[in-house]
């Protein structure tokens, strides 16, 4: 059974399928979707079965939303869930909400572990229906970082490069207006960690922004600096004086590497963050504050309560959502886009970088210092930059030697790039005798006289002046 209905034409049209066993279901949606007041288009597509709905799918070229029921009586080893990941698969941006009359958290937690994007109860009253929908589309495009034509609903930062940066820095509006009142990041030291705490700054300028790094502060002075003192409190204390916590009142309070806080600075810290309160030394009397947390840590925090050494109640408090940064190495996709950003924004630049160097940066695993140490490569090589043009002769070495030993050599003294081009007696060329070959070539077709520099560089992808280096020693042979 496969049914298709459509609305009239409206502003804003979507495509829904449907997949539920139970007829009266299927035409319940049909006729919430057709009656609706709502500025939008559904064209929806309802079957009974997910035989039926695979061979429905096929001459669909787009699918927005899936609705799909959890339970199907009929096909007891089968249920909605197991079509999840090919939906996902067959199109990537759909929106799945899984379907049920049973409301127990197992069948949420199943649903949400399988890939779906929300779990819809069927006793949610109609009217609520299309406004349930079309919440969870615009929570979901704002998580995913998926563009989208309304204004009202996009925001996107231009300042850093990255698909994950832009995922990211679409939910930062999402998160600041919401209820949160702390947000985790975790990530290996140079993932950019400090990148979005400064996306969250540039969205609340207005606001209090306090920063400050927990390991670098001695737990002596930690007390005092958090929450600040009066005068005569201790030995020095010469003057009343705010803590950071109290300055940060009214905006956002950033603990970065929180897990090395001390025990008694946790537990300071846990009372901030539920009372909202904090006493100043030789005080009283508490005051009143207004703080929202962003916590970074580049060890995962989890697996410092589970060795005892960070407070679980302080845990969790810390982590009402979470933003987790992979290494370079797990999302290595990103980074032509992000030598391209740093080659844009490097001091002296823009400058361009030879096809081949981009191709070597990229086979790189950056298993240490992540985006940081790409920028600082990319850096090092301005070094040798030759007319704003970075060459793969001028990746340090160190770099190469750390990243990527089974691909680098040396032959009297001289470094070099192993490639998969070998020559007659199968050894893997250097790139300069990959250079020379391909020069080469060329004086032989065009003669030394005919050879036009500037194209020619552009088609060897070599800088000119490197260029220019060769020729002169060919014509001297």
């Amino acid at each position: 059974m496969g049914n298709k209905s459509k609305q009239s034409s409206k502003s804003n049209a979507y495509t829904v399928i449907h997949l539920d066993d139970d007829p009266l279901e299927l035409k319940n949606l049909a006729r919430i979707l057709k009656n609706h007041t709502k500025d939008v288009t559904f064209e929806l597509h309802s079957f009974i079965s997910i035989a039926d709905l695979k061979n429905g799918i096929e001459k669909l070229n787009k699918i927005d939303f899936a609705i799909l029921d959890i339970f199907l009586s009929d096909e007891l080893s089968l249920t909605g869930i197991s079509v999840v990941q090919e939906l996902k698969k067959i199109h990537p941006n759909i929106i799945i909400l899984m379907s049920s009359n049973w409301d127990e958290p197992d069948s949420v937690l199943q649903s949400l572990r399988a890939g779906a994007d929300e779990f819809l109860s069927k006793k949610i009253r109609n009217h609520d229906l299309i406004e349930k929908i079309l919440m969870v589309r615009k929570s979901i495009i704002l998580k995913r970082g998926i563009h989208i034509l309304d204004k009202k609903e996009e925001f996107i930062f231009n300042k850093y490069s990255g698909e994950t940066m832009k995922k990211i820095s679409k939910r930062i509006p999402q998160i600041v207006n919401s209820a949160i009142t702390s947000v985790y990041i975790e990530g290996e030291s140079g993932t950019g960690k400090e990148v979005i705490v400064e996306l969250f700054e540039d969205y609340v300028q207005k606001s209090p922004f306090i920063k400050m790094n927990c390991g670098s502060i001695s737990p002596s002075l930690l007390e005092s600096e958090l929450f600040g003192y009066v005068k005569g409190a201790f030995t020095g204390a010469n003057t009343n004086k705010a803590g950071l916590l109290e300055s940060a009142s009214g905006g956002w309070f950033f603990l970065d590497e929180v897990s090395s806080l001390s025990d008694s600075a946790q537990v300071a810290l846990l009372r901030v963050l539920e009372n909202q309160e904090v006493t100043r030394i030789g005080e009283s009397f508490a005051r009143k504050v207004n703080i929202r947390f962003i916590a970074a840590s580049n060890v995962p925090l989890i697996h410092k309560v589970a060795e005892g050494k960070f407070r679980n109640d302080l845990w969790q408090r810390l982590c009402e959502t979470e933003i987790i940064l992979k290494p370079l190495r797990e999302r290595k996709n990103e980074i032509p886009d992000l030598i391209l950003y740093f080659c844009k924004v490097m001091r002296g630049g823009p400058y361009t970088i030879e096809k081949t160097a981009m191709n070597v940066l990229c086979q790189l695993p950056w298993s240490e210092g992540n985006v940081r140490e790409l920028r600082n490569c990319l850096r090092a090589m301005t070094e040798h930059q030759s007319q704003k043009v970075l060459t793969p002769l001028s990746i340090p070495e160190r770099i190469l030697e750390k990243n990527h030993p089974e691909k680098i050599g040396k032959s009297n003294g001289d470094f070099y790039i192993k490639v998969p081009i070998k020559n007659e007696k199968g050894i893997n060329l250097k790139y300069n005798e990959m250079v020379d070959i391909l020069l080469s070539e060329y004086i032989k077709k065009t003669g030394l006289g005919k050879i036009n520099i500037t194209k020619l560089s552009k088609e060897l992808g070599i800088a000119r002046s490197t260029l220019q280096l060769k020729l002169k020693s060919f014509k001297n042979k």
